[in-house]
């Protein structure tokens, strides 16, 4: 299928994924980039569509024969195509794919839950940061950028793909994990906590909950907290990035994790 003009109604439709508004109204998100979409038709997400810009390079011999394009594959116009791209300089490639019921989610331990967290980059790079070190569910919690926002999907590079996403008021879901986790610990970073991340035991279940780098975890989050730790540092800063500290707690769980093992 070829398509020329920019007010095509499918074009149209595809570009409005770029709105939050969109997303939740059509439950498709886009995924820009050939090697994203490349780790999108590795991973079990459903695709809609694959859409190519006819003036860029042709797709890859592995990309246009995967079973998952088929007959999905759409030719676009430059016009068109920059319709539906997020970026300024687009690799000519974007994958329309669609959001998974949270209904089917899984719900795994150790967990990671977001609270408050607004800055894209900062909430993509905890979910690859969560995929590396074998932190399988991570929730965008209250006040927490939508986690199918292009500049999220962009910067977790792949990793939000292999990861169990789910979208739901911080509350509710320390709730839902602990009714499946009796056991388990919820543990929330703190500047100020007394209690270092590397001597407190976090090798079993765990929810670990970072919140936003200006104002922290929200009031209503703190009383469900069994465990506020600090990550210890020898220079000036008052805290680090929300990323930062996130990626230092979840290297500490697997770092206990592999010492156990």
């Amino acid at each position: 299928m070829y398509i020329e003009s920019a007010q095509n109604d499918r074009v149209r439709a595809w570009s409005q994924l770029k709105s939050k508004k969109g997303r939740a109204k059509s439950g498709r998100f886009l995924v820009e980039g050939r090697l994203l979409v490349l780790e999108l038709l590795r991973s079990a997400y459903e695709i809609e569509a694959v859409l190519w810009d006819v003036s860029s390079d042709e797709p890859s011999d592995d990309l246009r024969s995967h079973p998952k394009v088929a007959s999905r594959l759409v030719e676009l116009s430059p016009a068109a195509f920059a319709q539906v791209a997020d970026t300024s300089t687009p690799q000519g490639v974007i994958a329309v794919a669609r959001i998974p019921h949270q209904q089917t989610v899984a719900m795994t331990a150790p967990a990671v839950l977001l609270d408050g967290m607004q800055d894209p980059g900062n909430v993509g790079t905890l979910f690859r940061t969560c995929e590396a070190f074998g932190i399988q569910t991570v929730c965008c919690g209250t006040n927490t950028v939508d986690m199918f926002a292009p500049k999220v999907v962009r910067s977790t590079m792949g990793g939000m793909f292999r990861l169990s996403l789910h979208d739901r008021d911080s509350t509710e879901f320390i709730e839902a994990w602990r009714a499946a986790f009796p056991s388990g610990q919820v543990v929330a970073a703190a500047a100020q906590a007394d209690d270092w991340c590397y001597t407190t035991e976090m090798s079993h279940d765990t929810l670990i909950v970072i919140g936003s780098e200006a104002k922290g975890i929200r009031p209503e989050v703190l009383p469900l907290v069994d465990k506020l730790v600090s990550i210890p540092m020898q220079g000036q800063a008052e805290s680090l990035n929300a990323a930062v500290a996130g990626s230092i707690l979840a290297y500490e769980w697997f770092r206990q994790q592999h010492r156990r093992s």
